[in-house]
């Protein structure tokens, strides 16, 4: 009589610590020309932007491509479970970098650094933006509490199907941590926090490309109002849904933004 073999088994997630680059994801049609410009000009003007996705749909990669915007005299605290982003693998880039990363408890349940100790060391450091990694429990409520009181330009991932799945997300999260957040509650902190929500997808060739882009505009009670900019074609690709708010789009012109191009890829015109 055989018996199955019982072992251990090691999984290992790597990346490969490239630079990436907004310019560098257009060409591999994971942006279109109109979201490139976009992307730059949220990060120079200091939107703080989620960016949602399954697992493998290149939310790590985005949201270098988007680091690659902040200038070299930024000082940048990264927050993360794993090690994946190594922004500060690139001295001339990024010269001023904080990677702080989790630890779990020893064998004796001693030592544990979760991402919410995390977040109050790395607002000691007078960064001037912080990005998490992955956004996973109850350190949603200081990350966006970080939004919310002067750090803006903050960037972060979150596993979530849908860009409006991001908010529910979030409120599930917020209900779940020690302090219990209700969902009015959470949704008038994410209304004054989050900017923009970009939402990561895969193709039926398997091609990782920008699905959906909302706008966050306000909180109504148990939902986050919320301006799908971008949605999702036959494709999957993002393409013009509803007008940006005037003032995002003066924002993102004051950044650098064609309003011109705004017009005519934004709001779906010729």
């Amino acid at each position: 009589m055989s018996h199955p073999l019982v072992g251990r088994s090691l999984g290992e997630r790597r990346d490969g610590y490239i630079k990436v680059t907004l310019a560098n994801l257009e060409q591999l049609s994971t942006v279109n020309p109109v979201l490139r410009e976009c992307f730059a000009a949220a990060v120079r003007v200091r939107l703080n932007t989620l960016v949602a996705g399954r697992t493998g749909a290149g939310k790590t990669t985005l949201l270098r491509a988007f680091a690659s915007v902040i200038e070299p005299d930024e000082r940048i605290v990264t927050i993360e479970d794993t090690y994946e982003l190594a922004l500060d693998a690139d001295k001339t880039l990024h010269p001023d970098v904080v990677p702080l990363q989790s630890r779990e408890a020893n064998v004796e349940g001693e030592g544990a650094i979760d991402m919410s100790m995390l977040f109050r060391s790395g607002l000691r450091m007078s960064p001037d933006r912080v990005i998490v990694g992955e956004v996973r429990g109850h350190e949603v409520i200081p990350m966006l509490n970080a939004m919310s009181q002067g750090n803006d330009g903050s960037l972060g991932t979150i596993h979530a199907s849908s860009s409006a799945g991001v908010f529910r997300k979030l409120a599930l999260y917020a209900a779940q941590s020690p302090k219990r957040l209700d969902p009015a509650t959470t949704n008038l902190l994410v209304a004054e926090s989050v900017h923009l929500v970009v939402h990561l997808g895969l193709t039926d060739t398997g091609r990782r490309v920008v699905t959906s882009v909302r706008e966050v505009v306000d909180a109504d009670g148990l939902s986050v109002a919320s301006n799908e900019v971008f949605r999702p074609d036959r494709d999957g690709r993002a393409v013009p849904a509803a007008p940006p708010s005037t003032g995002l789009l003066s924002t993102l012109a004051g950044a650098g933004f064609d309003p011109r191009l705004g017009v005519d890829g934004l709001t779906g015109g010729g």
